[in-house]
């Protein structure tokens, strides 16, 4: 199973190939996509390295007000469901 700082490490990566800056950090993870000014193209490019990443749809469920950490709990939760 994949812990949840490896999680972390890929979602960062992953933030950071649709357009989140790097240089937010940590801080970012709390603030919404909205905020982050990741746009509705962002969030279906991240929903799919997910679902390329961990075989898990979650596409539905980021929204403009979902923050990276929702969405870190969503992976950790769908992953345990299926372990």
């Amino acid at each position: 199973m994949t812990s949840s700082t490896s999680v972390q490490d890929e979602l960062t990566g992953m933030l950071a190939a649709v357009g989140l800056d790097p240089a937010l950090g940590q801080a970012a993870l709390a603030r919404s996509f909205e905020e982050l000014d990741l746009d509705s193209l962002a969030r279906v490019e991240l929903a799919s390295r997910i679902k390329s990443r961990y075989g898990i749809d979650i596409e539905e469920e980021i929204t403009p007000e979902s923050t990276p950490a929702d969405v870190e709990k969503l992976i950790g939760a769908r992953l345990s469901a299926t372990a």
